[in-house]
Protein backbone atom coordinates (compact mmCIF):
# COMPACT_ATOMS: atom_id res chain seq x y z
CA UNK A 1 0.00 0.00 0.00
CA UNK A 2 1.28 3.40 -1.10
CA UNK A 3 2.56 5.96 1.91
CA UNK A 4 -0.59 7.98 3.33
CA UNK A 5 0.41 11.61 3.84
CA UNK A 6 -1.47 15.02 4.73
CA UNK A 7 0.20 17.83 3.41
CA UNK A 8 0.29 20.76 6.03
CA UNK A 9 0.48 24.25 4.63
CA UNK A 10 -0.31 26.10 7.53
CA UNK A 11 -2.25 26.42 10.30
CA UNK A 12 -3.74 29.68 9.03
CA UNK A 13 -5.33 27.51 6.36
CA UNK A 14 -7.56 25.37 9.04
CA UNK A 15 -10.39 27.65 9.97
CA UNK A 16 -12.21 26.64 13.64
CA UNK A 17 -15.75 27.82 12.73
CA UNK A 18 -18.25 25.66 10.85
CA UNK A 19 -20.95 27.10 9.74
CA UNK A 20 -24.38 25.67 10.45
CA UNK A 21 -27.62 26.62 8.31
CA UNK A 22 -31.15 26.06 9.04
CA UNK A 23 -32.18 26.50 5.37
CA UNK A 24 -32.77 22.68 4.71
CA UNK A 25 -31.51 22.58 1.49
CA UNK A 26 -28.06 22.87 1.80
CA UNK A 27 -24.84 23.31 4.23
CA UNK A 28 -21.24 23.52 2.93
CA UNK A 29 -18.87 22.94 5.81
CA UNK A 30 -15.64 25.24 4.07
CA UNK A 31 -12.89 23.18 5.79
CA UNK A 32 -10.93 21.60 3.18
CA UNK A 33 -8.12 20.50 5.87
CA UNK A 34 -10.43 19.15 8.07
CA UNK A 35 -13.19 17.35 5.86
CA UNK A 36 -10.50 16.16 3.87
CA UNK A 37 -8.67 14.58 6.70
CA UNK A 38 -11.96 13.23 8.38
CA UNK A 39 -12.12 11.14 5.00
CA UNK A 40 -8.45 9.99 4.95
CA UNK A 41 -9.23 8.61 8.40
CA UNK A 42 -12.68 7.46 7.82
CA UNK A 43 -11.81 5.64 4.39
CA UNK A 44 -8.12 4.00 5.05
CA UNK A 45 -7.77 1.29 2.85
CA UNK A 46 -9.11 3.58 -0.18
CA UNK A 47 -7.80 6.84 0.17
CA UNK A 48 -4.17 7.21 -0.38
CA UNK A 49 -3.93 10.91 0.69
CA UNK A 50 -4.70 14.58 0.81
CA UNK A 51 -2.33 17.23 -0.25
CA UNK A 52 -2.49 20.61 -1.70
CA UNK A 53 -2.33 21.28 -5.70
CA UNK A 54 -0.52 24.78 -6.12
CA UNK A 55 -1.05 25.40 -9.63
CA UNK A 56 -5.12 25.18 -9.34
CA UNK A 57 -4.84 26.10 -5.62
CA UNK A 58 -7.40 23.66 -4.47
CA UNK A 59 -6.94 21.00 -2.00
CA UNK A 60 -7.68 17.12 -3.37
CA UNK A 61 -7.29 13.89 -2.01
CA UNK A 62 -6.42 10.87 -3.89
CA UNK A 63 -8.99 8.18 -3.79
CA UNK A 64 -7.03 4.93 -5.92
CA UNK A 65 -5.62 6.76 -9.55
CA UNK A 66 -8.30 9.11 -9.42
CA UNK A 67 -7.68 12.94 -8.25
CA UNK A 68 -11.19 14.41 -6.34
CA UNK A 69 -10.51 18.29 -5.44
CA UNK A 70 -12.35 19.91 -3.33
CA UNK A 71 -14.01 22.58 -4.84
CA UNK A 72 -15.64 24.50 -2.04
CA UNK A 73 -16.68 21.08 -0.35
CA UNK A 74 -17.79 19.39 -3.53
CA UNK A 75 -15.24 16.74 -4.38
CA UNK A 76 -14.83 16.83 -8.28
CA UNK A 77 -12.59 15.80 -11.02
CA UNK A 78 -10.21 18.32 -12.42
CA UNK A 79 -12.40 19.02 -15.31
CA UNK A 80 -15.68 19.67 -13.15
CA UNK A 81 -13.99 22.30 -10.91
CA UNK A 82 -14.96 25.36 -13.07
CA UNK A 83 -18.50 24.15 -12.47
CA UNK A 84 -18.64 23.39 -8.38
CA UNK A 85 -21.89 26.00 -7.96
CA UNK A 86 -24.20 22.82 -9.81
CA UNK A 87 -23.58 20.43 -7.14
CA UNK A 88 -24.43 19.97 -3.73
CA UNK A 89 -21.27 20.43 -0.99
CA UNK A 90 -20.73 16.62 -0.27
CA UNK A 91 -20.65 17.34 3.45
CA UNK A 92 -23.66 19.01 4.15
CA UNK A 93 -24.88 18.34 7.69
CA UNK A 94 -22.70 17.68 10.77
CA UNK A 95 -24.11 14.52 12.69
CA UNK A 96 -25.37 15.41 16.13
CA UNK A 97 -24.58 13.36 19.62
CA UNK A 98 -28.00 13.71 20.42
CA UNK A 99 -31.91 13.04 18.93
CA UNK A 100 -33.15 16.72 18.25
CA UNK A 101 -36.04 17.50 21.10
CA UNK A 102 -39.01 19.20 19.35
CA UNK A 103 -39.69 20.45 22.86
CA UNK A 104 -36.83 23.06 22.20
CA UNK A 105 -37.79 24.07 18.93
CA UNK A 106 -38.13 27.53 17.77
CA UNK A 107 -40.46 28.82 15.62
CA UNK A 108 -38.13 29.61 12.66
CA UNK A 109 -37.46 25.78 12.96
CA UNK A 110 -40.84 24.55 12.73
CA UNK A 111 -41.37 26.71 9.83
CA UNK A 112 -38.31 25.93 7.90
CA UNK A 113 -39.45 21.92 8.42
CA UNK A 114 -43.19 22.79 6.81
CA UNK A 115 -43.53 19.81 4.53
CA UNK A 116 -44.19 22.24 1.48
CA UNK A 117 -41.46 24.19 1.91
CA UNK A 118 -39.37 20.88 2.23
CA UNK A 119 -40.85 19.47 -0.81
CA UNK A 120 -39.80 23.32 -3.12
CA UNK A 121 -36.74 23.60 -1.24
CA UNK A 122 -35.60 19.69 -2.25
CA UNK A 123 -36.95 19.68 -5.72
CA UNK A 124 -35.16 22.73 -6.34
CA UNK A 125 -31.74 22.36 -4.59
CA UNK A 126 -29.00 20.95 -6.79
CA UNK A 127 -27.66 17.12 -6.69
CA UNK A 128 -24.30 15.76 -5.26
CA UNK A 129 -21.38 15.08 -7.69
CA UNK A 130 -20.87 11.05 -7.61
CA UNK A 131 -16.94 11.14 -8.37
CA UNK A 132 -16.09 10.04 -4.82
CA UNK A 133 -19.04 7.23 -4.80
CA UNK A 134 -18.26 6.18 -7.98
CA UNK A 135 -14.64 5.67 -7.32
CA UNK A 136 -15.34 4.29 -3.77
CA UNK A 137 -18.31 1.98 -4.74
CA UNK A 138 -17.92 1.45 -9.02
CA UNK A 139 -21.70 2.66 -8.63
CA UNK A 140 -21.70 4.54 -11.86
CA UNK A 141 -24.93 2.79 -13.39
CA UNK A 142 -26.64 0.52 -12.09
CA UNK A 143 -25.51 -2.69 -13.70
CA UNK A 144 -21.88 -1.79 -12.21
CA UNK A 145 -23.55 -1.19 -8.82
CA UNK A 146 -25.12 -4.54 -8.66
CA UNK A 147 -21.97 -6.34 -9.94
CA UNK A 148 -21.18 -5.51 -6.04
CA UNK A 149 -24.10 -6.28 -4.47
CA UNK A 150 -24.33 -8.72 -2.41
CA UNK A 151 -27.17 -11.09 -0.40
CA UNK A 152 -26.58 -12.73 3.28
CA UNK A 153 -28.01 -13.31 6.04
CA UNK A 154 -28.39 -10.78 8.87
CA UNK A 155 -29.85 -10.55 12.29
CA UNK A 156 -32.19 -13.30 11.42
CA UNK A 157 -32.95 -12.28 7.61
CA UNK A 158 -31.96 -11.38 4.10
CA UNK A 159 -30.51 -8.21 3.16
CA UNK A 160 -28.64 -7.11 -0.12
CA UNK A 161 -26.15 -4.63 0.27
CA UNK A 162 -22.67 -3.89 -1.37
CA UNK A 163 -20.03 -6.28 -1.13
CA UNK A 164 -17.79 -3.96 1.02
CA UNK A 165 -20.00 -3.57 3.96
CA UNK A 166 -20.07 -6.75 4.81
CA UNK A 167 -17.72 -6.67 7.26
CA UNK A 168 -18.89 -3.62 9.22
CA UNK A 169 -22.54 -4.59 8.99
CA UNK A 170 -21.06 -8.49 10.43
CA UNK A 171 -19.29 -6.70 12.97
CA UNK A 172 -22.49 -4.97 14.45
CA UNK A 173 -24.49 -7.96 14.53
CA UNK A 174 -22.22 -9.73 16.16
CA UNK A 175 -22.23 -6.79 18.97
CA UNK A 176 -26.11 -6.53 19.33
CA UNK A 177 -26.60 -10.82 19.65
CA UNK A 178 -24.00 -10.61 22.56
CA UNK A 179 -25.53 -7.57 23.63
CA UNK A 180 -29.25 -9.28 23.31
CA UNK A 181 -28.03 -12.29 26.45
CA UNK A 182 -27.96 -9.76 29.04
CA UNK A 183 -29.87 -6.62 27.73
CA UNK A 184 -33.79 -7.38 27.73
CA UNK A 185 -34.30 -4.10 25.44
CA UNK A 186 -31.76 -5.19 22.75
CA UNK A 187 -33.03 -8.64 22.92
CA UNK A 188 -36.63 -7.68 22.35
CA UNK A 189 -35.59 -5.34 19.45
CA UNK A 190 -34.22 -8.58 17.82
CA UNK A 191 -37.34 -10.62 18.17
CA UNK A 192 -39.58 -7.63 17.15
CA UNK A 193 -37.99 -7.22 13.44
CA UNK A 194 -40.53 -7.61 10.62
CA UNK A 195 -37.95 -7.03 7.91
CA UNK A 196 -34.73 -5.86 6.28
CA UNK A 197 -33.83 -3.55 3.55
CA UNK A 198 -31.21 -2.44 1.95
CA UNK A 199 -30.25 -2.05 -1.84
CA UNK A 200 -32.39 -0.64 -3.99
CA UNK A 201 -31.71 1.39 -6.63
CA UNK A 202 -34.08 4.64 -6.54
CA UNK A 203 -34.15 8.48 -6.01
CA UNK A 204 -34.50 10.70 -2.86
CA UNK A 205 -38.47 12.00 -2.26
CA UNK A 206 -38.64 15.30 -3.74
CA UNK A 207 -35.28 15.83 -5.03
CA UNK A 208 -33.01 14.83 -7.66
CA UNK A 209 -30.42 12.99 -5.61
CA UNK A 210 -29.85 9.08 -5.36
CA UNK A 211 -31.01 8.12 -2.10
CA UNK A 212 -28.02 6.00 -0.40
CA UNK A 213 -30.19 2.65 -0.47
CA UNK A 214 -29.17 2.89 -4.22
CA UNK A 215 -25.17 2.11 -3.38
CA UNK A 216 -26.06 -0.33 -1.52
CA UNK A 217 -24.60 0.86 1.75
CA UNK A 218 -27.87 2.12 3.72
CA UNK A 219 -30.56 -0.46 6.01
CA UNK A 220 -33.82 0.20 7.16
CA UNK A 221 -34.70 -2.37 9.80
CA UNK A 222 -38.63 -2.41 10.35
CA UNK A 223 -40.20 -4.18 13.62
CA UNK A 224 -43.81 -5.68 13.39
CA UNK A 225 -45.31 -3.37 15.59
CA UNK A 226 -43.96 -0.04 14.27
CA UNK A 227 -47.43 0.99 13.29
CA UNK A 228 -48.36 1.76 16.93
CA UNK A 229 -45.96 4.81 16.94
CA UNK A 230 -43.92 6.90 14.21
CA UNK A 231 -41.25 5.74 12.30
CA UNK A 232 -40.61 8.43 9.43
CA UNK A 233 -41.27 12.04 9.57
CA UNK A 234 -42.53 11.78 5.87
CA UNK A 235 -45.33 8.96 6.15
CA UNK A 236 -46.41 11.42 9.09
CA UNK A 237 -46.23 14.76 7.54
CA UNK A 238 -48.82 13.97 5.14
CA UNK A 239 -52.30 14.01 7.04
CA UNK A 240 -50.21 16.08 10.05
CA UNK A 241 -49.00 19.32 9.37
CA UNK A 242 -46.91 19.53 12.82
CA UNK A 243 -45.24 16.35 12.33
CA UNK A 244 -41.99 18.06 13.67
CA UNK A 245 -43.68 18.83 16.75
CA UNK A 246 -44.29 14.79 17.63
CA UNK A 247 -42.70 14.18 20.99
CA UNK A 248 -39.79 11.96 21.04
CA UNK A 249 -42.08 9.34 23.15
CA UNK A 250 -44.00 9.02 20.50
CA UNK A 251 -41.67 7.90 17.99
CA UNK A 252 -40.68 4.18 17.37
CA UNK A 253 -36.46 3.97 18.39
CA UNK A 254 -34.49 1.09 18.33
CA UNK A 255 -32.59 0.69 21.96
CA UNK A 256 -29.80 3.20 22.14
CA UNK A 257 -27.07 0.40 22.57
CA UNK A 258 -28.12 -1.15 18.90
CA UNK A 259 -27.96 2.51 17.67
CA UNK A 260 -24.63 3.06 19.53
CA UNK A 261 -23.16 -0.68 17.57
CA UNK A 262 -23.95 0.60 14.46
CA UNK A 263 -22.53 4.35 15.05
CA UNK A 264 -19.13 2.40 16.33
CA UNK A 265 -18.96 0.34 12.65
CA UNK A 266 -19.08 4.00 10.89
CA UNK A 267 -23.24 3.96 10.48
CA UNK A 268 -24.99 7.25 11.11
CA UNK A 269 -28.85 6.84 12.03
CA UNK A 270 -31.94 9.10 10.60
CA UNK A 271 -33.18 9.19 14.22
CA UNK A 272 -31.21 11.93 14.60
CA UNK A 273 -31.66 14.20 11.57
CA UNK A 274 -34.27 16.67 11.92
CA UNK A 275 -36.22 15.21 9.21
CA UNK A 276 -36.07 11.73 10.94
CA UNK A 277 -36.00 8.31 9.49
CA UNK A 278 -35.92 6.18 12.44
CA UNK A 279 -35.58 2.83 10.65
CA UNK A 280 -32.48 4.02 8.59
CA UNK A 281 -28.77 3.58 8.83
CA UNK A 282 -26.19 4.62 6.44
CA UNK A 283 -22.60 3.85 6.23
CA UNK A 284 -20.88 7.92 6.48
CA UNK A 285 -18.08 7.61 8.97
CA UNK A 286 -16.72 10.88 7.76
CA UNK A 287 -19.41 12.31 9.44
CA UNK A 288 -18.80 10.23 12.83
CA UNK A 289 -15.22 11.05 12.13
CA UNK A 290 -15.89 14.66 12.38
CA UNK A 291 -18.15 14.29 15.06
CA UNK A 292 -15.44 12.81 16.95
CA UNK A 293 -13.36 15.81 16.51
CA UNK A 294 -15.92 17.86 18.03
CA UNK A 295 -18.26 19.34 15.02
CA UNK A 296 -21.69 17.78 16.43
CA UNK A 297 -24.14 19.43 14.01
CA UNK A 298 -26.85 21.97 15.00
CA UNK A 299 -30.38 21.62 14.10
CA UNK A 300 -30.24 20.83 10.14
CA UNK A 301 -32.90 19.27 7.89
CA UNK A 302 -31.45 16.12 6.51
Amino acid sequence: MRLKHICLLSIALISPALSFALDPSVINVDNPWLVLRAFLVAYPEDIEGVDYDFQRREWFMSVGEKRLYWAEGRLLPAAEIAMSDKWRPYVDYLYPEEIPNPATFTEDTIRALDADALADNRSNSPSYNFAFYDALYDGRTRRRIESHIVRFDYLGLRVSVHQRLVPALKRVESRIVKLSETDEEVRAFLSSIASIEGYNWREIADSPSRSNHSWGIAVDILPRNWKRKNIYWNWVSTWNDRWMLIPLERRWTPPAAVVEAFEREGFVWGGKWLLWDNMHFEYRPELLVLQKWGHKGDLKAK
